[in-house]
Formats: C-alpha cells, structure tokens, sequence
C-alpha cells in the first residue's frame, strides 16, 4: 500500500514537471515568436518613464520657479499636481507599450486589468489633489478679501472637499469592481442603499446637525466673534462645528448648542446690526412751566446737533412732552446711535445722558423723582361706630 502511494507521488511529481517544462517552452516560442513586440514595448516604456520625468522636471524647475513669484500659493499647487500628472502619463504609455507587446490571451487579459486598476487609481488620485488645491486656493483668496469671515468659509470649504472626496473614493470603488473584477455593482448598490438607511435612522441626530451646520454656514447667519441670541441663551461664538456651536456666555460658561436646534430656532445677531436705536425719557418736575419744556426740547435737539458723530445719518434726534406721570412731566424719544457693537452704544449713551445733566443744571431744570404728596385734614369728622 507505500509502495502504492509512494508511486502516485512520483508520478504527481513527474506530472508537475512536465508542466512546467510545456509551460516554459511556451514562453520560449512566445519570446521567440513577438522578438519585435517585446523590443517595441520595451522602448515605450523607455520613452514613457524619460516623458514622463521630464514632465516633472519641467513643471518643478521651470513653471513653478515661474509663478512663484507672483502667485505662491498656485505654485505650491502646481509643485504637488506634477507627481499625480506624471503618474498619469506613465500609465498611458504603459498600456499602449503592453498592447505592443502581444501578451498571450490570459496574460494579456490580467496585465490590462492591473493597469486599468492603477490607471483609475492615479486618475482618482488626480481628482483628489485637484480638489485640495483648488480648496486650498479658495481659503487663501477668501483670507485676502474678507479675513472677518475666514474661518466660516474654511469650515465650509473643508466641508464641501470631504464629501467629494467621499465621493470620489465610492466611484473608483465600484469601477475598480465592476471594470477590473467584473463583479455586478448592483447587489453592492442595494445594500449599500439598505445599511445608509439604517445607518440614517440610526444617526438622524447626527445628520441633521451636519445639514444644520450646511445651513449656518452657506447662509452665515454669524460668524466666530459675533454676539447671538438663541431663545434664552445668549453669548458670544467662540466655535463654529459641523455637530454644534460653543458659545461663551457673559459669566464666562461655554454652552454647547446642537446645530439643529440653531436651523430651527429664532436667531439674533447683535454683532449685525446696523444702529442701535434706544429709548430714553426724561422726567421734569410738575412746577415745570411750558417755557421751561420748550427749553427742554430745545436743549435736547441742540445736544443731538453737537453729538452728531455719535448719531446715525438722517435720523435727527427728536423728543417731546409726553406724559403727565405720577411725579413728573415727561419728554421722552429715541436715539439712534452709530455704533459697531454693544459697548460702544453704552459709551454713546453714557455720553448723551451726562450732555443732557449738564445743560439742564445749567439751565435750571430739575429732573424729578418718584414722590407722592399726602394731604391730612385736621377737622375732618371721626367715624361712626357703625361704619
């Protein structure tokens, strides 16, 4: 029974051999037979790899050198777009070098495959780089002209870079599949489609902060350093993040607010306003004479003229005599101050309020305060005991 098997062992062997040998000669006879198909597929490759070197060459020391005088920032992109141009110009000669040469059938079939694999490969390489230049030229023009919004603009640039990168990854996943292995997409497709839809209900927090920044973002509703109200929080941004917003609150908390619940929420942004209108009321007191109101309204709009840097253009400062209140006349109006942000409209206010003290003292008028005058009858009858 060894003996049995010891001679199918031999015989395997012996078998093996003889393939290698038939396989060998045919490699022979196909050397022998594509003599000229070798050679000729040879030197394009030859000529491929020394293009594709000077290509890079060229673009290195002589473009860039070129521009980076006048524009860096084109230069630095062009200096890292040279390796992923040559890569794509090396796998072109490649696959007109191997078609020259007549590959056996199989051969031929697998070697077309590898190179159209590295050809989608370097193509979507390509693809990538082009976006983070052309993303990378974006910001540094967006930082040159509006330095105010540039971190918004980045967090949107590099938002909109990653999802086509995303994408460009999904489309060279399913071509390599589906051109080079030959397997149906299809069935990946729909289950693909099956697990984003549970992965969405799943996430549905997630996304919808991520669609929540897409909406503070391509609609800049404010920016890092502006003062914002949400509801009942209210505080300055310090962070602006595709799931949530930091705020810093005037006693010095940071509230993390979701994105969503910012799309869906009324917002105000002190930091954009354009004036601030306020309100002021002056009280004078009830032996105040007609005279003495004029005045009054006289004093004020002169204060509005001396004070004019501090006002918004073509809304003049305008009171009048209101109200008989309790204790006091009343002149009151608005003021429309011009000022970037809340500090300066205090300093502004704070202003107008002491040039107003100041001329009424000057003129007499005396501001009232709350009072009340109680009236006592000596001989008034004392009340019944029925009562």
């Amino acid at each position: 029974m060894n003996t049995t098997a010891d001679a199918n062992n031999t015989h395997g062997f012996l078998h093996f051999v003889g393939d290698c040998g038939n396989a060998l000669k045919d490699c022979g006879r196909w050397l022998v037979n594509n003599e000229g198909g070798i050679l000729h597929g040879l030197i394009g490759v030859f000529i491929t790899v020394i293009l594709s070197i000077l290509f890079v060459i060229i673009v290195r020391k002589a473009v860039v050198p070129l521009t980076r005088g006048k524009h860096p920032n084109v230069a630095k992109e062009l200096d890292s777009l040279a390796g992923p141009l040559a890569m794509i110009l090396l796998c072109t000669g490649f696959l007109v070098s191997t078609d020259l040469v007549h590959f056996p059938n199989r051969i031929g079939m697998y070697v077309d495959r590898a190179f159209c694999a590295l050809f989608i490969l370097t193509v979507m390489s390509l693809i990538l780089h082009a976006v983070r230049c052309t993303s990378n030229l974006l910001i540094a023009r967006m930082e040159k002209v509006n330095p105010a919004t540039y971190s918004m603009n980045k967090l949107l640039m590099d938002l909109a870079a990653s999802i086509i990168r995303l994408a460009v990854w999904c489309c060279g996943v399913f071509f390599i599949l589906q051109d080079v292995f030959h397997l149906n997409v299809t069935h990946l497709l729909v289950s693909a489609g099956v697990m984003g839809l549970a992965v969405a209900f799943a996430a549905q927090n997630t996304i919808a902060n991520l669609f929540g920044a897409f909406s503070i973002l391509g609609c800049k509703l404010f920016k890092v350093g502006d003062w914002i109200k949400l509801g009942t929080t209210e505080g300055i941004v310090e962070k602006i993040g595709f799931r949530s917003v930091l705020l810093r609150a005037f006693d010095g908390r940071i509230i993390d607010v979701p994105n969503r619940l910012i799309a869906d929420s009324q917002l105000e942004n002190f930091s954009e306003r354009l004036f601030w209108r306020e309100h002021f009321c002056f009280g004078l007191v009830y032996q105040t004479t007609p005279e003495q109101i004029r005045q009054a309204l006289n004093i004020i709009d002169d204060i509005g003229r001396d004070l004019s840097s501090l006002m918004v253009p073509g809304k003049p400062v305008k009171f009048h005599f209101q109200l008989f209140n309790e204790s006091s006349l009343d002149i009151d109006g608005f003021v429309w101050f011009q000022a970037p942000d809340w500090f300066t409209m205090r300093a502004s206010r704070s202003r107008f309020n002491e040039e107003v003290l100041k001329r009424f003292n000057e003129a007499g008028l005396v501001i009232a305060y709350p009072s009340r005058s109680v009236y006592i009858e000596k001989n008034a009858p004392a009340p019944s005991r029925d009562a």
